[in-house]
């Protein structure tokens, strides 16, 4: 079971509901949001959103818990995933820095 499909699936039961009532509030099938929760299928960006606002928790952390998954999905857990993610974290530090510089720029 995948991390995120595992937290919708605590959401839901958090609520106490099925996965019908959920389906209903949320317009996504009742097998697919099955497969989303097992971790057989990923949400799309659209489906995040339903999902985000039918529980009420915060769009940008599914997203991201999405887009880890992808990677590991895709690339595995292994050395060269690593390494790209060290890389990538070093980029996405300057650009939180540059951010971070322009928005107190804008204040001052």
């Amino acid at each position: 079971m995948s991390a995120l499909g595992h937290y919708i699936r605590e959401l839901r039961k958090e609520k106490e509901e099925t996965l019908h009532q959920v389906s209903k509030g949320t317009d996504i099938d009742s097998p697919l949001l099955s497969k989303i929760e097992r971790g057989d299928r990923l949400p799309t960006n659209e489906q995040i959103v339903r999902i985000a606002k039918y529980y009420n928790v915060a769009e940008g952390d599914l997203k991201a818990q999405q887009t880890a998954e992808k990677i590991l999905k895709e690339y595995g857990v292994n050395e060269t995933t690593f390494q790209a993610i060290q890389l990538v974290s070093e980029e996405l530090k300057a650009y939180a820095n540059t951010g971070k510089q322009r928005s107190h720029e804008t204040k001052s």
